[in-house]
């Protein structure tokens, strides 16, 4: 699945919870009454125009989703998921050991440092995600260098996904 579609259903499912969600009420006595899951699941379709797939996906929501941080967290990846993106925005990841890298985007670097390279990999992606692609709405191709073996290029997306693509990759 192409990057836009993994986009496309996760909007498709959110918008599901977002909508079963509006009237929790309503959702938990649907589903009291359901004498099983497959009624379960049409009650969900029914009440709220879902699809099967999409119904059966608040079905496995948690309580936990009913509070209203996570349902603002819901909205705030729901309003990510639906604005517009700009251009990919190219970075470069310089590995100068297992232990160091420095990152470069828009002409600003900024050094990581950790126990290894996974580490320092996984210090990249997130600051790749929290302080750029989320916040300017850009999704990231970041060309990395200086290892000998690992990933030589990460994407990442405002949907605050990432992938490492490795020589003779094509993505993933």
């Amino acid at each position: 699945m192409t990057a836009p579609d993994r986009r496309a259903e996760r909007l498709a499912v959110l918008a599901a919870y977002e909508t079963a969600l509006a009237d929790p009420v309503r959702l938990v006595a649907l589903l009291g009454d359901a004498e099983d899951d497959d009624d379960a699941v049409r009650r969900v379709q029914e009440a709220f125009d879902l699809p099967a797939r999409h119904a059966r996906a608040v079905l496995d929501l948690q309580f936990g989703r009913l509070s209203r941080s996570s349902r603002g967290r819901l909205a705030d990846e729901l309003r990510i998921l639906r604005a517009e993106w700009g251009p990919e925005l190219p970075a470069t990841v310089a590995f100068a050991s297992r232990r160091r890298a420095v990152v470069t985007v828009a002409d600003e670097a900024r050094t990581f440092t950790a126990g290894g390279t996974t580490a320092v990999l996984d210090r990249v992606t997130e600051h790749l995600l929290d302080e750029v692609a989320v916040p300017r709405l850009r999704p990231v191709v970041a060309e990395v260098t200086g290892l000998g073996r690992g990933p030589v290029r990460i994407r990442v997306f405002p949907s605050r996904s990432a992938s490492y693509e490795y020589a003779g990759d094509s993505g993933g």
